[in-house]
């Protein structure tokens, strides 16, 4: 009889153990996931302004309807290296400003998008694209889940991230 006793004492004390590592695990952890979206988040408008702006800096550079945008890095001694094996061909308007693809060929905003996000492609399986033309320029809305997400206006090469 004293064996069943210390085996349901056992029990209750173990499951209110697990029971207060689950609730702190919860606790402490959701906001540190919450977090790390967040920052995923910013980091891939920071990409994709990244993007925009070495593309204008190529069309500075040239003055050609198309520049080449080359895979970048640092090394560690904060040198940039460009891969020129490694590109991608930006159509740039009259202005200056990065278009994607030539006018109307559709799926401008998702290239961008992609050219900017290669290394978190799975982290943006929930991002959709709204390309649409607006004074003969691209005007980019891209969703995360159902808010506005962030926006990018071809005609002033304006990227506007939205509080999320």
């Amino acid at each position: 009889m004293a064996s069943t006793k210390t085996g349901l004492l056992n029990f209750v004390v173990i499951g209110v153990l697990l029971a207060v590592i689950g609730t702190t695990y919860v606790y402490y952890a959701t906001p540190i996931i919450d977090e790390a979206e967040k920052v995923n988040k910013e980091n891939a408008v920071a990409q994709f302004q990244r993007v925009v702006m070495l593309a204008r800096a190529q069309w500075i550079k040239t003055k050609q309807d198309t520049v080449l945008i080359y895979e970048t890095e640092f090394d560690a001694g904060g040198k940039v290296k460009q891969h020129k094996d490694v590109a991608a061909e930006l159509y740039i308007n009259e202005k200056g400003w990065p278009e994607g693809l030539e006018k109307e060929q559709g799926n401008a905003c998702e290239y961008m998008l992609t050219l900017a996000t290669l290394r978190e492609g799975e982290a943006l399986s929930t991002v959709t694209v709204s390309d649409q033309y607006a004074n003969g320029h691209l005007q980019c809305a891209f969703f995360w889940g159902k808010e506005i997400w962030f926006e990018y206006n071809a005609g002033s090469g304006v990227v506007r991230q939205r509080n999320s």
